[in-house]
């Protein structure tokens, strides 16, 4: 009985010990192995070492009892085939692993072409976005009522066709435009309010960085404000007195660009141009006789945080907006920012002559505007004066002061207060107020 316990102990103890080292290994990783593989031999000797031990104990005959060899390769068999089958099972593990890694990097294969598929996609499409603004306006003058206005609303087009060429166009929609036709098959309107108007539509090859050419109808290029007008991003509704006054609104033409950089961090921007002038632009024909040119210069330097002086020129022979006129205008444009300080001037002037020179005249205007931010807040003051005849009184002058609220970066309040004071005697001064809401529409 007692011998038949012992030997129970053994079997239980090696199918035991033999169980839990197979176990370990379907389970551990294969750089384990050779670990459990000492263990295993370490228990062999043990249990060599007991069964000797029973052996010699038992009353069994000699000839029943199995040899040392006997038990010895007996062991080592069942050891031999715990290990194949340990083998077996970290092979089909690694195997696996190894599909599962090969299916995980397919996966990732095939979602990196669909991001570059679906991001040259994107690229290519067309992007819409825009600005719109919303004002109250107030004003000191008799018999004008305070009244809320619908601004603007501007569309942007725009698609890059590859990275050359990219097109652009801006549709404003200004004080809500409202067209009503009449119902009598003459195609006549009734009705109409506000404006719709392509304000820009050009297409852009650029070249390189000194050499790009723009067609099609673009803003004019001169000094700052004509091109950097859009509400969300300037401080004030109501734009300096001889903006779009000296130099046209637009231009229906072609226009040549670059940069240059001349010593280290020192750039000069330039920007020609050939029109169709200041005619009333139809986008189908040019009025003048000969067409007009331009030329745009500005020097950018690493001085305070930023700093920008330019030049703007500007000819247009037989001016038909301005009764045949030879048109000359010039100007400058200076700005810097140091800090949380920004200060923009502009000058610009206009010398028009005529067939007959008693008509002649000259128009001048120029601003000087300051401004302050911190945090989310900008407060500024601006001092304006125009000139639009100076063979006639009617001088303009006019002080402004503004505050801005950013929200974000897209998103701002505006309130802005206007003096104006006229050189005329018969027109009385006045001031007038806006309180407006400005959202960039795009990303």
């Amino acid at each position: 009985m007692k011998i038949s316990s012992y030997i129970y102990c053994f079997i239980l103890g090696f199918s035991l010990s033999v169980y839990a080292t197979s176990g370990h290994a379907t389970t551990n990783p294969e750089d384990k192995q050779s670990a459990k593989i000492m263990q295993l031999e370490q228990r062999i000797v043990e249990l060599e070492s007991l069964v000797q031990l029973l052996l010699k104990q038992s009353k069994l005959p000699s000839s029943l009892k199995p040899t040392e060899h006997d038990l010895s390769t007996k062991i080592a068999s069942k050891v031999n085939a715990n290990q194949q089958v340990i083998n077996q099972k970290a092979i089909a593990t690694n195997t696996a692993e190894l599909s599962n890694i090969a299916e995980m990097a397919e996966q990732a294969e095939m979602a990196i072409y669909s991001y570059e598929d679906l991001s040259e996609e994107i690229n290519n499409s067309i992007k819409i976005s825009g600005y719109a603004d919303v004002e109250y306006k107030g004003s000191g003058e008799d018999g004008v009522n305070e009244q809320f206005r619908m601004h603007h609303l501007s569309l942007f087009f725009t698609k890059q066709f590859d990275n050359k060429i990219k097109f652009f166009s801006e549709i404003e929609y200004e004080d809500t435009p409202k067209l009503e036709g009449k119902n009598d098959g003459s195609g006549d309107l009734k009705l109409s309010s506000g404006k719709i108007f392509v304000e820009a539509v050009n297409f852009d090859w650029n070249y390189s960085q000194h050499f790009n050419l723009r067609a099609g109808r673009f803003f004019t290029p001169a000094g700052i404000w004509s091109e950097d007008h859009y509400p969300p991003f300037v401080p004030t509704q109501e734009r300096p007195l001889h903006i779009r006054k000296i130099f046209p609104q637009l231009v229906d033409g072609l226009s040549l660009f670059g940069s240059t950089e001349f010593v280290p961090n020192h750039f000069f921007n330039y920007t020609s141009f050939i029109g169709n002038g200041e005619s009333n632009v139809s986008g189908k024909k040019d009025l003048n006789s000969s067409k007009a040119v331009g030329f745009k210069g500005d020097y950018h330097a690493p001085w305070l945080d930023d700093f920008t002086l330019g030049f703007t020129l500007y000819n247009d022979n037989n001016d038909s907006s301005n009764n045949e006129a030879e048109k000359f205008s010039y100007g400058y444009h200076l700005k810097f920012r140091h800090e949380k300080f920004t200060v923009q001037t502009e000058y610009a002037k206009a010398d028009l002559h005529f067939d007959n020179t008693l008509e002649d005249y000259k128009s001048e205007g120029y601003y000087s505007q300051f401004l302050y931010q911190f945090d989310q807040w900008g407060l500024g003051y601006r001092f304006d004066v125009f000139t639009k005849n100076d063979t006639e009184l009617g001088k303009i002058k006019r002080n402004s002061v503004f505050i801005n609220y950013h929200l974000n970066e897209k998103f701002t309040l505006k309130g802005e207060f206007h003096q104006d004071s006229q050189d005329e005697l018969m027109i009385e001064d006045y001031s007038f107020y806006i309180f407006s809401i400005t959202g960039y529409l795009g990303k």
